[in-house]
């Protein structure tokens, strides 16, 4: 069972913008299109392993990336954090 991180971003720019953070900081981030389970403006999510939770918190924070909502993805289910 592989649990995984997804944040979500209020507009497609942001995205792409964390995105760059995050490999910056030298992390496994993918993108993907957003699940249907979930609503929100950009149709896009940053997803990370779970162990890297946090540091994705961080690098987000230093670049000054807004993100709108974090789940962890387990099981084919989405949980908020």
């Amino acid at each position: 069972m592989i649990t995984e991180i997804l944040f979500t971003f209020p507009n497609t720019k942001t995205a792409i913008a964390g995105e760059r953070a995050l490999l910056a900081a030298g992390l496994h981030v993918t993108i993907q299109p957003m699940p249907e389970a979930l609503s929100t403006q950009c149709g896009i999510v940053l997803r990370l392993p779970e162990s890297e939770l946090e540091a994705g918190r961080t690098a987000l924070s230093a670049a000054g990336i807004e993100v709108s909502a974090v789940y962890r993805a387990q099981d084919g289910r989405l949980f908020p954090l």
